[in-house]
């Protein structure tokens, strides 16, 4: 069904759930490969500290991926969903060849820029 409107009517604005969903992915996909990086020790927290707020980067300085290490681990697949204008939440899988985990992350957008506000580790 095609809805047709006077030229003269405006656009109505777009609802949350008829946001771009890959716009939330590369969201997704950016900031969580940044945490994805610091939990596997290929960045330091404060490289990626304008990426995730006070809460994540604590929870980043004791948390670390023992099975992301080396050269084999990658991410497998982003899931995202828009929540409003300002709020994605996503999930993460990722891993190596003998172990694979998922990382569930809340990115709020905040000050002209991407934030991961919530993490979890499964």
């Amino acid at each position: 069904m095609t809805a047709v409107l006077a030229p003269d009517a405006p656009p109505a604005p777009p609802a949350v759930e008829d946001l771009d969903e890959r716009s939330a992915i590369s969201v997704a996909t950016s900031v969580g490969g940044f945490v994805f990086d610091a939990l596997s020790g290929r960045r330091t927290v404060s490289d990626i500290g304008t990426c995730v707020s006070s809460r994540v980067a604590r929870l980043l300085l004791t948390t670390r991926l023992d099975a992301a290490r080396g050269p084999d681990h990658r991410v497998r697949s982003v899931h995202a969903c828009p929540i409003t204008e300002f709020a994605v939440e996503a999930c993460m899988v990722v891993g190596t060849n003998d172990r694979v985990r998922a990382l569930v992350l809340r990115i709020e957008r905040g000050g002209g820029r991407w934030v991961c506000t919530r993490l979890s580790l499964l």
